[in-house]
């Protein structure tokens, strides 16, 4: 499965079928022209830098899912704790710790062997041990609305992925973060971590 940052907590995850999380392009001078076409959209919470609603209405994906403070047309709403097999795409919805929020998830995603976990914006108290390997994990490090970098270093100590990837920094002067300071003390800690520039893609 090809991974692609997007910026910000935007991803798009393919091998055949595109699933995008948390779009953000509207406002965006980070983000680079995207001409995917998704057939499913995840959307961890409602807020414009995670909910592109004039994206969505521009690309109309098949499917888009989000909690319950996600407005949109057509929404397939999932709580804390539920899955929905999306042909072959599982999704579940964990609890998230944003109370900027009305109702935040992160999304541990499986599809194409692999299992993926989205932490959207979350401060640390709601991260817990998981009952499945991580294979990659997408992590918030930019503070003040998430998770800074060293309680970013305490979330893997609790989820224990094969592989992270920084997220939520820098886009706004709010989120200033390190990404390779990040990087450096996790690798102490044993952890292996990859910094993607934005547009670049791993294969998992």
């Amino acid at each position: 499965m090809r991974i692609r940052w997007l910026s910000h907590a935007c991803f798009e995850l393919s091998n055949g079928k595109i699933v995008l999380i948390d779009p953000y392009f509207k406002g965006n001078r980070l983000a680079p022209r995207y001409e995917g076409k998704p057939e499913i959209v995840l959307l961890t919470h409602e807020h414009f830098d995670h909910a592109d609603t004039d994206f969505l209405s521009r690309i109309k994906p098949k499917i888009v899912v989000g909690p319950p403070s996600v407005s949109y047309p057509g929404v397939r709403i999932i709580r804390v704790g539920e899955a929905l097999n999306l042909d072959d795409v599982k999704v579940t919805a964990l609890n998230a710790s944003h109370p900027q929020s009305r109702y935040p998830v992160a999304y541990l995603v499986e599809y194409s062997g692999v299992i993926l976990l989205h932490l959207g914006d979350t401060y640390l108290d709601a991260i817990k041990p998981l009952s499945v390997d991580v294979d990659l994990a997408l992590v918030p490090i930019g503070g003040t609305y998430t998770m800074d970098i060293d309680e970013a270093i305490e979330a893997l100590e609790r989820i224990k992925p094969k592989l992270t990837i920084p997220m939520h920094f820098n886009t706004f002067p709010e989120i200033r973060a390190d990404p390779e300071e990040f990087r450096k003390k996790a690798e102490a800690r044993g952890y292996r971590v990859r910094v993607l520039s934005i547009g670049e893609y791993i294969e998992v």
